[in-house]
């Protein structure tokens, strides 16, 4: 990048303005612990690209000043950032939900704040007195990397009083292990261009080694005749010297010597090929915004609904309302006179009272008429048990019980509602009420 990216990402986290203009950027808002540290002012020019390069800006590559500078600063430090990001709940933010048979009665508004992290990595790779350095930025928000872009809302510093910080650790475990795979190209890459030129110098160690190992074989072989001959002409002191030599010069130990030689020199090679990863933080920062909690009343004929809608700007996003019988989601409300939220196909009318309930506040249907009763209006046979309205319900005599029509008849001489197990037979063979059938009696 990668210096570039690496020194423009550095002046960002400082919280720096950075204008481009024709491949120079200028740095603005230099604070003054930085413009000492570096020597530089604020509005300082910088260039990457010698050839582009205006005589007033610093130009930086590998080997600038200003460069070493900033790792011997990073070395030395890691910042924490706080940052708000403004938001104000949209006034026709009630638009959004579609109000059917209820109206708005009142509004009541909170927030509280939502979290994600951005973490700035600055990476170096060594080998061969050779340096790259890649700055890599990671947003994680509830625990999963998102991008981020920052450019588009209104942001101002945060204050640490309304900030949490403890969503941070979990968020940092998850940008180092999102680091490790966005390292892991460039990782390879550097590696297996390491490995070539190590490969090709160990090619040419091997060489050298084996061409030794041949002449110190072609030298013993020569040692070993020379001995043979002298052997043969029975020449001792001749021969005792070359065997002298021989041990001297051509012992296992000797050879031994020379391969071990050419390891050490090859161990010493790959220590010089071996990459050297160093990753370093460089600031933290957590941003924060508000999630609006809206406490929401509807009223329908004399009934109220309290319910809680969350509206998160940053997404734009309503918490969906469902509907309290079938909980399908809602793009249209209505409220029972249960105080229920319902969709259209679970509101009903009670056939008994006229008024609209949802699907949780019908008991069920009449069985003497089939209508469909509310839990209001519906009432329970004593005697046969089964559901009836409230007009199919009977007051037996005096006592105020009521039963189901199907279980009281009327008293064919008083016409008084009497329970049908409680019929006598009178004299005249009709079934009488028993005050009836003993006045006839008496008679």
């Amino acid at each position: 990048m990668e210096i570039k990216g690496a020194v423009l990402n550095f002046f960002r986290s400082l919280k720096c303005v950075i204008e481009e203009k024709d491949g120079t950027f200028i740095i603005k808002h230099i604070s003054e612990k930085i413009e000492s540290y570096f020597g530089i002012k604020s509005g300082v020019k910088i260039s990457f690209d010698r050839d582009k390069s205006p005589i007033e800006a610093l130009f930086i590559d590998e080997n600038s000043d200003l460069l070493r500078k900033i790792k011997d600063y990073l070395k030395n430090s890691s910042s924490k950032t706080l940052i708000k990001l403004d938001f104000d709940l949209p006034k026709d933010i009630m638009s959004k939900i579609r109000l059917r048979n209820c109206s708005l009665s009142k509004i009541e508004k909170k927030h509280e704040n939502n979290y994600f992290s951005r973490f700035s990595f600055l990476t170096s790779l060594r080998a061969l007195n050779k340096t790259d350095q890649i700055s890599n930025e990671i947003y994680v928000h509830e625990g999963k990397v998102v991008k981020g872009d920052l450019s588009n809302y209104k942001v101002s510093e945060g204050n640490v009083k309304e900030a949490s910080t403890e969503h941070l650790e979990r968020d940092y475990a998850v940008a180092r292990d999102t680091l490790k795979n966005m390292l892991k190209d460039k990782i390879s890459e550097f590696g297996a261009e390491l490995n070539e030129k190590l490969n090709k110098e160990t090619e040419r160690i091997d060489l050298h080694y084996n061409q030794v190992l041949k002449e110190f074989n072609t030298n013993k072989n020569k040692l070993l005749e020379r001995i043979k001959e002298a052997e043969a002409n029975n020449e001792q002191e001749k021969l005792k010297k070359l065997k002298e030599s021989f041990s001297q010069m051509f012992s296992e130990k000797e050879e031994k010597k020379i391969t071990n030689e050419r390891d050490v020199v090859v161990g010493n090679e790959k220590s010089k090929y071996s990459l050297d990863i160093d990753n370093k933080l460089i600031n933290t920062t957590v941003i924060y915004y508000p999630i609006f909690k809206i406490q929401v009343t509807l009223n329908e004929a004399g009934f109220s609904k309290d319910f809680e809608l969350v509206y998160n700007p940053l997404t734009e996003e309503m918490s969906q309302i469902q509907c309290d019988s079938c909980k399908t989601q809602l793009d249209q409300i209505n409220v029972c006179r249960g105080g229920h939220i319902c969709c259209s196909s679970c509101l009903h009318l009670c056939n008994e009272c006229g008024k609209r309930y949802c699907r949780q506040c019908f008991s069920g249907i009449c069985d003497s008429c089939g209508k469909l009763v509310c839990k209001n209006c519906a009432r329970k046979c004593s005697d046969c048990g089964k559901l009836n309205c409230k007009n199919c319900m009977r007051k037996v005599g005096k006592t105020g019980i009521e039963k189901c029509s199907s279980c009281v008849v009327y008293c064919p001489i008083c016409s008084s509602i009497v329970d049908k197990k409680q019929l006598v037979r009178a004299g005249d063979g009709r079934m009488v009420c028993r005050n009836c059938s003993f006045n006839s009696k008496s008679k």
